[in-house]
């Protein structure tokens, strides 16, 4: 079977349909959130597009509430899974995008969208590919079932109400990663650390706001402080951005001035890969004696997390030989004088780890720099031998296309794989390209598109049949 000439076939009407995919705002917006549609209008379309399109095309489907979908095919005792998202992470500022992050265009082979690789293109791709096998008529023993969510970017209560509402098989892939197969993912720990604003006004220089951040598991791109002084701190500015190489503009009117900062986005498993705005601007800051509790705000962001990637100053730094290094992502950070200060952080703890272990650690460190930890969300490890069938299976797939030996990976990402008992991460980035999911100017290479959409398409086929 030409699994890649049966993708090809499709190339036309699959980049019809992402492109419409990718035009749809999908980042959760709770403004608009209502029975049906509990993330909002967005995120509700797209899962509509996915699931009116699987049954124009015959297949039978399902909607859980709006909280997740489901599209079946094949008879069996036993279900293959396929989960992938249709939520997004908020695109940033649009100025900062080539081309509108809401309006696909497709340049060099590639196509531009906020979503293009995360998760929307992949999804579409295992969707072809499902569709692919399904037109072929061969013979399968299992059901396939792909299980759509919609919260993967913010909470997973999608995947928590599917689990009410319906079983999860124990086998299948998400395609929401890299290739070859990923089949360990650090576990996480996202602890909501505050500080109480406190009236002392020793200092020259008076913090009104700070704000930087969207998600946690998004290294901010932007900062803004809102500062009252007489100083002269537009110029010391500007000279701290040339020195640092960084992007940034000052807006004075009589004693305010409020300084804007540009970093660089990237994925929170991996803050190394970007530029933390946040950290950035509390790293100019801390050098002026501020008033209250923003002094100590501003130096806990830059003596204990600024370009600190693994923990070390937070005293909870450690790795294994799965996984690597426990990373730190200071994702959401904000000041106010009258309410204090907020810090979300994203940590991501190998595999073989005791989360209880690092979250004890972490509440030490809070309580010798006068810190609460308000509210900590968590999410286990994952790990799937490398001699499972399921795996072999996978590995021999990519074997077979590529040519390439399917090395094993594991991840500081989390894919709705672990959802599943034995579920991989599988795509749909290929070696030597570079993964731009959660940064400006998204892409998706068309042609990996198409190499995926074959390869879901035998990987569907060899574990159901």
């Amino acid at each position: 079977m030409n699994w890649l000439h049966l993708a090809e076939q499709h190339r036309e009407d699959f980049l019809k349909d992402l492109t419409h995919f990718l035009s749809i705002n999908s980042v959760e917006d709770m403004t608009t959130a209502a029975d049906g549609q509990p993330f909002g209008t967005g995120v509700a379309q797209a899962l509509d597009f996915l699931l009116d399109k699987a049954v124009r095309d015959g297949f039978l489907t399902q909607n859980f509430e709006g909280y997740a979908g489901a599209i079946n095919y094949g008879q069996g005792d036993e279900q293959i899974g396929i989960l992938a998202h249709v939520d997004v992470v908020p695109a940033g500022d649009p100025d900062e995008w080539s081309t509108p992050p809401f309006s696909p265009e497709i340049r060099n082979g590639r196509i531009y969208a906020r979503g293009a690789i995360d998760d929307k293109g992949p999804a579409l791709a295992a969707y072809y590919a499902m569709k692919i096998v399904r037109d072929t008529d061969l013979p399968l023993s299992k059901q396939i079932r792909f299980i759509i969510g919609t919260d993967e970017e913010s909470g997973w209560l999608c995947m928590k109400r599917y689990g009410e509402l319906a079983s999860f098989p124990e086998t299948g892939f998400s395609p929401d990663a890299d290739f070859p197969i990923i089949h360990a993912e650090k576990g996480q720990i996202n602890p909501t650390i505050t500080l109480e604003p406190e009236q002392d006004a020793t200092g020259s220089f008076l913090l009104r706001s700070f704000t930087s951040g969207e998600r946690v598991n998004m290294v901010p791109d932007s900062a803004v402080a809102v500062i009252e002084t007489t100083h002269d701190l537009p110029s010391h500015f500007s000279a701290f951005l040339k020195k640092y190489d960084l992007r940034g503009i000052d807006i004075t009117s009589g004693s305010t001035v409020t300084l804007i900062l540009n970093g660089q986005s990237a994925h929170g498993m991996a803050p190394q890969t970007g530029r933390n705005a946040g950290t950035w601007l509390a790293h100019f800051l801390s050098k002026y004696p501020f008033t209250g509790s923003a002094k100590s705000f501003l130096s806990f962001l830059t003596d204990t997390l600024h370009e600190d990637h693994h923990g070390e100053q937070l005293g909870i730094a450690c790795s294994d030989d799965v996984t690597g290094k426990l990373t730190v992502n200071p994702g959401v950070l904000t000041y106010d004088e009258e309410k204090g200060a907020v810090v979300k952080l994203n940590i991501r703890y190998p595999a073989t780890v005791s989360p209880e272990e690092r979250l004890n650690l972490l509440c030490d460190k809070l309580q010798t720099l006068g810190l609460h930890l308000a509210d900590v969300r968590t999410s286990k490890s994952h790990y799937v031998p490398h001699d499972h069938p399921a795996v072999q299976t996978l590995q021999s797939v990519y074997r077979d296309q590529t040519g390439q030996e399917p090395t094993l990976l594991s991840s500081g990402g989390a894919t709705y794989a672990r959802s599943l008992k034995y579920g991989v991460a599988f795509g749909a980035v290929f070696p030597g390209e570079v993964m731009t999911a959660h940064q400006t100017d998204e892409y998706a290479n068309i042609d990996s598109l198409l190499k995926a959409m074959s390869l879901y398409a035998q990987a569907i086929y060899e574990l159901a049949k």
